[in-house]
């Protein structure tokens, strides 16, 4: 119990903050208007690159720490709830549903609404595992709203659970102000220069890559791959890692491949300008495992380089219009092809690259992505704010986020007229999302509710 909220605090939960892997969230944080972000985290990384936001770790592996769990389980720590009660938040925002599942004793502490951002395997892998749907389970009917990368995790969300109106797809948003860009230029005998930067995981594709390079050596494409990336610490990691290195001596490219560990994030930029094109292979795992949408794929468009990535899960989504580029998974042909195609029409990729970094200045903007968290947050506080109460029916009045919100079809209903029994709607519109203003309803009785859209009822 924190007392009254100061209404511009918002708990931001997370394991890490900032993971090498996981820049994207200290930029979605920094922007967002009108709040003030605290992350609680498990633990602080890389502050020196990443100061801006203000962050406390919960030190999860102090003795006292985990003396204190073995006693008292997930009750907020003592000095974490004073620290709580000073700052009053009225948000919670927990990011990763794995995350989230331990976070019901610190919502119960706050006494705030909830929300909780998925990522990718936090949605994909754990489909398959009837345990995950029994605890998710528990945490959709906790949670005020979920938000997903894009429409397929919307549609998997549901899936597992979660009330369709408790769906909100939110993207991740880039900075392009912050990231240099310039045209690629394969010049005369030049070798192409191919980058793929991430985690060593299955779910990469990292040898249909190296599959698809060696195949356009084959046709005498001149070319040099760098990888950036590493294993991590997920079960798999370091025997995929064996395997994409393997692959690389079984197919002679050892001459032809440069490979660099986790770098500082300046570093992978300037080792991106210098390249050509950028690989994302993704493909699902054989234990259901599957990308949410790559950021560091929306981060290379940015930069004005072609992207050779694939058809799965809510890639598509990002890519928008330009989404016939695709290629499907798991065929290291079709990225073959690509790469032969850049190397003899060298001009193709000034075109596509522009075209991709004007795709994420006008969708993926991280300002206005932001700025639409930001909506997302003022209407939940909303919800608190105005209780249906009058009829008894419940404490607690749902909110009003329809829009792009849950995959297709919001579009359609949001640019039509509202037709909604003695009821006044005011639309307020900007370019990623639309928020519902109620002006005056009548009873929640007369209220015909749209597909996909919850309605709030003033009293």
């Amino acid at each position: 119990m924190i007392g009254t909220a100061d209404h511009k605090v918002v708990i931001e939960r997370c394991n890490q903050f900032v993971g090498r892997t996981m820049n994207w969230i200290y930029d979605h944080l920094r922007y967002i208007p009108h709040h003030a972000p605290l992350v609680l985290c498990d633990e602080l990384e890389n502050r020196d690159e990443f100061p801006l936001v203000e962050a406390r770790s919960l030190k999860v592996n102090h003795f006292s720490r985990r003396l204190w769990r073995h006693l008292m389980g997930e009750r907020v720590y003592p000095f974490d709830a004073a620290w709580l009660r000073r700052r009053r938040p009225a948000l919670l925002h927990s990011h990763f549903g794995y995350v989230a599942l331990n976070d019901f004793e610190l919502r119960n502490f706050l006494e705030v609404p909830w929300l909780v951002s998925f990522d990718g395997a936090d949605v994909y892998q754990q489909r398959r595992l009837e345990v995950w749907h029994e605890k998710y389970f528990h945490l959709f009917e906790q949670v005020d709203l979920t938000l997903a990368l894009g429409p397929q995790m919307a549609t998997q969300l549901e899936f597992l659970g979660c009330p369709k109106e408790k769906i909100v797809v939110h993207p991740l948003g880039v900075d392009l102000e912050a990231l240099p860009s310039r045209e690629r230029v394969l010049h005369g005998t030049a070798s192409l220069k191919i980058l793929f930067a991430g985690t060593f995981r299955e779910k990469k594709g990292i040898e249909y890559l190296i599959r698809g390079a060696a195949k356009a050596r084959k046709r005498g494409v001149r070319l040099h791959v760098t990888l950036v990336g590493d294993a991590a610490e997920k079960p798999g990691d370091f025997e995929t890692k064996e395997s994409v290195f393997e692959e690389i001596n079984k197919l002679g490219l050892i001459d032809s491949v440069t490979h660099l560990s986790f770098v500082r994030f300046d570093v992978l930029v300037r080792t991106a300008l210098e390249s050509h094109v950028f690989v994302a292979p993704s493909v699902t795992g054989a234990d259901g495992d599957a990308e949410g949408t790559p950021f560091v794929v929306q981060q290379m468009m940015a930069t004005g380089m072609p992207i050779i990535t694939t058809s799965h899960s809510d890639i598509p989504y990002i890519f928008g219009q330009h989404k016939h580029q695709l290629v499907p998974e798991r065929d290291s042909e079709a990225i073959a092809t690509r790469l032969q195609q850049y190397a003899d029409e060298p001009e193709r990729l000034v075109v596509d690259g522009m075209a991709l970094r004007e795709r994420i200045r006008t969708s993926f903007d991280v300002r206005a992505c932001a700025a639409r968290l930001s909506e997302i947050y003022d209407a939940l506080k909303e919800k608190r704010i105005h209780p249906i109460n009058s009829h008894g029916k419940n404490n607690m009045a749902s909110y009003a986020i329809p829009p792009q919100c849950y995959g297709g079809g919001c579009d359609d209903f949001l640019s039509g007229q509202a037709s909604i029994q003695n009821t006044k709607l005011r639309w307020h519109e900007t370019p990623l999302s639309r928020i519902i203003d109620f002006v005056e309803c009548g009873s929640d009785d007369n209220l015909h509710k749209r597909p996909g859209v919850s309605l709030m009822v003033l009293p």
